[in-house]
C-alpha cells in the first residue's frame, strides 16, 4: 500500500475512531464519517466493507495500544507497582485529550446490547481481555502478599474497571480530568 493510501484510510479510521467516542458508534452515520474524513463513499468502500468492520478494525487497534501499554510495564518493578504504572499511564493517556479509547470503549461497550453478534463479540473480547490482564497483575501482587484478599481477586479486577469506567465517565459528562489521585485511592483499598 502507498504512502498515500495509508494515510487515507488511518484518516479515515482516526475520523470514525474520534466520532465513535464522542457519539457512540449506533449515533454515528457513515456519512458522518466520510464528512469527517473529507472522503467519498467511494474511498470509505475501497478501505473499509461497512461502519461494523471499520469500527471491528478500530477495538483491534485499541486492544493492541492497551497491550503495548501493558508489555512496556518496568520488569524489575514488582507486580503492584506494576499496577500502579499501568493505572497512571492509562489516567495520565485519557487526561491528554489525544487518547479516546477509554471513552471509546466505554461509550461501545454501553451500546454492545443494541449491536450486531460479531461487533458485540469483539467489545466483549476486549472487556474480557482487560479485566485479565488487570487480574493477572492482581494475582502476582496476591502470591507476593503485596494486597489484602479480603476481595476476591476477580472483585479487585472489577473494582479497578469500575473506577477508571467511572471516572471516563465523569471526563465524558462534566469535562472534568480524571484526579492522580485516584490511583492511590484504588491502590490504597486493595492493601
Amino acid at each position: 500500500m502507498t504512502a498515500e493510501k495509508i494515510s487515507t484510510k488511518q484518516k479515515i479510521a482516526d475520523s470514525a475512531k474520534n466520532l465513535f467516542s464522542t457519539h457512540g458508534f449506533c449515533q454515528t452515520s457513515l456519512d458522518d464519517i466520510i464528512t469527517a474524513a473529507g472522503i467519498t463513499k467511494g474511498a470509505f468502500y475501497h478501505y473499509f466493507k461497512s461502519k461494523e468492520a471499520i469500527c471491528q478494525e478500530i477495538i483491534d487497534s485499541v486492544q493492541i495500544e492497551y497491550h503495548s501499554l501493558f508489555e512496556a510495564l518496568p520488569k524489575n518493578q514488582n507486580p503492584l507497582e506494576q499496577l500502579k504504572a499501568i493505572i497512571a499511564k492509562i489516567v495520565e493517556l485519557n487526561n491528554s485529550g489525544q487518547w479516546v479509547n477509554c471513552e471509546l470503549m466505554f461509550r461501545l461497550g454501553c451500546q454492545m446490547q443494541t449491536l450486531q453478534t460479531p461487533l458485540k463479540q469483539k467489545i466483549e473480547s476486549f472487556w474480557k481481555w482487560l479485566f485479565n490482564s488487570y487480574l493477572s497483575l492482581i494475582t502476582q501482587c496476591r502470591e507476593l502478599k503485596l494486597i489484602s484478599d479480603k476481595l476476591s481477586a476477580e472483585q479487585q479486577a472489577k473494582l479497578i474497571i469500575d473506577l477508571l469506567t467511572a471516572a471516563t465517565w465523569r471526563k465524558t459528562v462534566f469535562d472534568d480530568s480524571i484526579d492522580a489521585e485516584i490511583i492511590d485511592y484504588v491502590i490504597n483499598n486493595l492493601k
